[in-house]
Formats: C-alpha cells, structure tokens, sequence
C-alpha cells in the first residue's frame, strides 16, 4: 500500500472516528492522547487540537485508561457519571502482537436508555394489569390475525367453546377451535359485524366483530361476545322497556306535581331572535335572579317562565302560577299568603297556605302583573325585599325561599306615570328582563311553528296530514297574527276539525282569514296591506262576538287572543257591543 493510500486510509478512519456517536477516546503507550473524536470535544467541551499527544491526567483524570494500560486487563460495562448523565463506558488495551501499545475507551450515553427501561417495565406492568382485566371479563373476546391464527383469546372465550385454558387456542387456525367464518371475511371487507346472532357450542350467542387497524392498516380481526345466551338479550330488553315505563310514569308524575309542563326544547323557532333568546334563558335559569318577561298577548309567556323553571336548579320543587288578572281582588292576599283560621267569615277549618309558601324553593309565576292592586304591590315588594309572608289573620313573618317570574303584556311604564303600578316595585321585578317578540316580528318561524302544530295536532287527532296549499302559505306569511303563537295554534286546531284530505287549505280557516286570503292583495283605492287587515281584523271580532252573543271572553278564546288584547282592538275600531 502506497504513502498516500495509507494516509486516506487514515483519514477515512478518523472521519469514522469523528462520525461516531458515543465518545472514543485514545492514548499511546505513555499515555499521550492520540485519539479525541467529536463525541469527546462535546463531552468535554475541549477541542482535539488542543489535547492531542498531551498526557491524559494532565487533561481529564480518572478516565481509567491508564489503569488498562498498565495492567493489560480491560473495563467492560463500567458506569460514570458527568453531571447529571449516566454513561457506560468499554475500556480495552490495544495490543501490538504480545505488547501493550496503548488503550482505547469507548462511552455511551445510558441515561435515556435507562428511562426507556424504566418506561418499558411500567408498560409490562400495565399489560399484566390489563390481561388481568382481560381474563376477568365477562364478555367473551377472541382476535385472529389475517391469516386466521389465534393470537388472543381471554378465559370467558374459552370457557363458552369448552377449552380449559385459554392457552390451548394461542396460535391455532381458528377454524381448529371454533366454526367462525366470517371473523376471516372481517381484514378483507374491513367492515365491522354488529350483534350478530351465532350458534356456539350449541348456544344462540350475540357476536360483535371489527377489524383490528394498525398505522391505518388492517392486521387481523376481533370477535366479541356480548351474551353468551340469546335469553339474556331478552331479559334485559324487558327490564329496559320497565324501566323506560317506569320512568315516564315517575316523569309524567313530577311534571303533575311540579306543575311545569315545558322546557327550553318548547320555544320552537330558529330565527336569530328565537335563538339569541334561548340562549338568554339557559343562561338566567341558573341564577337566582327575579324575572320580568315581556311580550304581546299569545307570544309564549307562559311557556317562557316553565322554561326558566325546568332549566333552574330549582327544577325539583313546585312550579305555581298566579293570574293576577283572574283572581278577584278581594281574594287575592289570601290566594298569594294564605290565611289562617278564623281569619274571616268563610276561612276553612286549619288555614290555608298560599301560593308562595307552596312554591317555596321552587318558582312562583305571576301573570298579568300590570293588573295587581295597588295595595298588593306593596305587600309584594315586602316579599321581594324581605323573604318573608304573612298569612291573613296571622302576625308571625314566615320565611320563603321563591324565586320570582313576572309576566305583562301591558306597558308598566305607562301604568308608573298613571300612577297605577308602583316605580319601586318595577324595579324589583326588572332585574332581568326578557322580551318575547311577537310572531310579526319573527316570520322566519312561521314555517317551523305550523310543522310543529301540525305534528302536535296529527298525534290528538289521528289523522296524518302533511303540509297546507300554497294560496294558505301566502296568507300565512302576509298576515299580521295579533294574537300571535296562540292565534296561530288555534286557527291550526280549528283546520284539523274541518280537513277532509291531507292538506290543509284556505276553506279549513277562520271566516275572518278565509276573507282575507280571497282578498286582493291591495284595493281597487290603492290601501296598502296594513289597512286590508285592519278592516279583516275589525269585520272578525264583530263577527265572533255576534256568534258568542257579546261574550267577550268566550269570543277572545275562539279569536285566539287574550280579553286585555279584545278590549283594545275594540276600542281601536270603535266597536260597541
């Protein structure tokens, strides 16, 4: 080999040397250092120029290698520390023929090695701790590879096909220990088999298989039986169907109880006002807070505070409504208070409890609040700022724990200038207040609204019908509904008592709406729609109350609108009955 051959040879070596990733470190004879590779000047934070052919201990004690040298015996394994890192490192002469010629010292970082160990003997002990578990199931699991071998099987699996031990499968063709076919056809199609009914061992067993992936790769197939015997599928399906019963008897019982009938779920319609006032009301329910609601007569008030109820921790507790329209005046301390015996002429034997003392730690509903005495309403904001009733004939306060939903359909700033409701008490009840927009306001819904009374109305009525006629649409959308949900939900009732196909169409409506939808959309004197149904409206309530014989109220129910609203729009058109 020529001088230049061996000098690339050299430097190839050294290239190795400096490529290496553990630490090689080399000394001659008399201990001079001879090799110092890129591993070391990292170690060490010494370059090798710096070092080569100086004495070893001059440069770094204790590296061993001195020790080899002098006595020829090599260090196999050795462990050292260099600050907070563990190395191992292999110490050995390097021999020239029967002489010593120096020492080499090969180190490896062993601290990461140490942690995977560690890691990898907590992942035994959680495969032990999971096979335990395994065995210990009482749902039979087997899992084969795409080949059909048995690479799994668990006690319960083995015990359902006769085996002593699971070990007798592993690493048997499934189709030695068990007529399961389709558990093979699982890696080819890639598809999962859900409760399937299989005959083993002589038993109608409910079998579930999937695919085993992995890295997106299907490797192999599991079956898992879920009952062992068809009998228990069907046992248990009789329990649920009893206690699915028992339960809508026990919730249908609690909602009689409680009083409140609707959920959030009950405000139907998705327009950005609907949706922004759901949002609201799950948000408040979970307060304390009293509520003032707001909205038009028929616009879902009611069904607003059994919401605020269901939604509220106070779910569990009663529910009470008190129409403080409906209620004479005379009666109604003693309704909202109670009263005790012989408080006056008439009182029942042992009192009476009033309605906040029964919704206490529930919700109490006041509806109508614009219409309470005046001498109520300081007896009310009594209770709001104090916690505390008294029952009629009684002087003892006694504590109540209500939360407060209020309910008008009337402007209380109005009736406070009026001097007719009480600015102090306002201000109690309007800590949180909610407006319900009226149906006018929200035409979006309309569509999800009439789908919601017709599915509501197909279920009373039995009947099945689908949709309305296009001419009954475009009324719906043009008209003003001033009676709003309720009105609506009353005109659809009134359909489903003269339908006679399935569908409903403008001969099925109210006189009043069937006039309006034969109409022209604007008269022959150029009135626009708003004066069309302003003269529909007026010709309707003189209608109806000719029909009821000047009953308002009946005709204020058949018009789908409260008797307050009646009054008004009288008023507005000059109607004297």
């Amino acid at each position: 080999m020529g001088i230049k051959n061996i000098e690339n040879y050299l430097l190839d070596e050294l290239s190795a040397l400096h490529s290496i990733h553990n630490l090689v470190m080399g000394i001659d004879y008399q201990g001079r250092i001879i090799i110092f590779n890129s591993a070391a000047e990292r170690l060490f934070g010494i370059k090798a120029e710096k070092v080569m052919g100086r004495f070893i201990n001059d440069v770094i004690p204790g590296t061993g290698l001195m020790k080899v040298l002098k006595t020829g015996t090599g260090h196999i394994g050795r462990k050292f520390m260099v600050g907070n890192t563990l190395y191992m490192v292999n110490r050995t002469p390097i021999m020239k023929g029967d002489k010593i010629a120096g020492a080499i010292g090969v180190c490896q970082e062993i601290t990461e090695l140490q942690h995977l160990a560690e890691e990898l003997e907590v992942v035994k002990e959680l495969k032990g701790t999971l096979q335990t578990i395994f065995d210990s199931a009482h749902d039979g699991y087997m899992a084969v590879n795409n080949d059909g071998i048995i690479i799994m099987i668990n006690r319960a699996f083995a015990e359902l096909i006769n085996l002593p031990s699971p070990e007798q499968a592993m690493g048997k063709h499934v189709n030695e220990i068990v007529k399961e076919q389709k558990l093979r056809e699982v890696p080819r199609t890639g598809k999962p088999h859900h409760g399937e009914i299989v005959r083993i061992s002589g038993r109608e067993t409910v079998l579930m298989r999937f695919p085993i992936r992995k890295d997106g790769i299907i490797i192999g197939s599991v079956a898992k039986v879920i009952f062992k015997d068809i009998n228990q599928l069907v046992s248990l399906a009789e329990k649920i169907n009893a206690l699915n019963k028992e339960l809508d008897y026990y919730k249908n019982e609690l909602k009689r109880v409680q009083g409140a009938r609707y959920t959030i779920e009950n405000l139907i319609g998705s327009s950005p006002v609907m949706m922004k006032l759901k949002e609201t009301v799950r948000r408040v329910s979970q307060g304390p807070s009293t509520v003032l609601i707001r909205g038009d007569s028929g616009t879902g008030k009611e069904l607003l505070a059994h919401a605020l109820h269901t939604g509220s921790p106070r779910r569990f507790k009663q529910f009470v409504k008190v129409n403080c329209a409906a209620v004479p005046e005379n009666l109604l301390e003693s309704e909202l208070f109670g009263y005790q015996e012989g408080a006056f002429t008439g009182a029942r034997k042992g009192g009476q409890t009033g309605k906040f003392e029964q919704a206490n730690g529930g919700t109490i509903f006041l509806d109508e609040i614009g219409d309470m005495p005046m001498f109520m309403q300081s007896k009310l904001l009594r209770v709001l700022q104090e916690k505390e009733i008294e029952r009629l004939g009684e002087n003892r306060p006694r504590q109540v724990d209500v939360r407060v939903v209020a309910a008008s359909n009337r402007p209380l700033e109005e009736l406070i200038n009026e001097g007719r409701f009480r600015q102090d008490l306002y201000y109690r009840l309007n800590v949180v207040s909610l407006q319900i927009p009226p149906l006018r306001e929200r035409m979006e819904d309309i569509v999800e609204l009439t789908m919601h009374f017709i599915k509501k109305f197909n279920m009373e009525f039995g009947l099945n019908i689908g949709d309305m006629e296009k001419d009954v649409w475009d009324l719906f959308h043009s008209y003003n509904w001033p009676g709003n949900v309720r009105e609506l939900e009353n005109i659809i009732e009134r359909a489903f008592n003269m339908v006679d196909s399935d569908l409903i169409s403008l001969s099925h409506l109210p006189q009043y709406m069937q006039k309006l939808g034969k109409g022209p959309r604007r008269s022959p004197a150029g009135k626009g729609l708003p004066a069309l149904l302003d003269q529909v409206e007026k010709e309707a309530i003189i209608e109806t109350l000719a029909s009821t014989g000047g009953n308002k109220m009946q005709a204020a129910r058949s018009l789908g609108i409260s008797r307050a609203w009646l009054y008004k729009k009288m008023k507005q058109y000059g109607i004297n009955l």
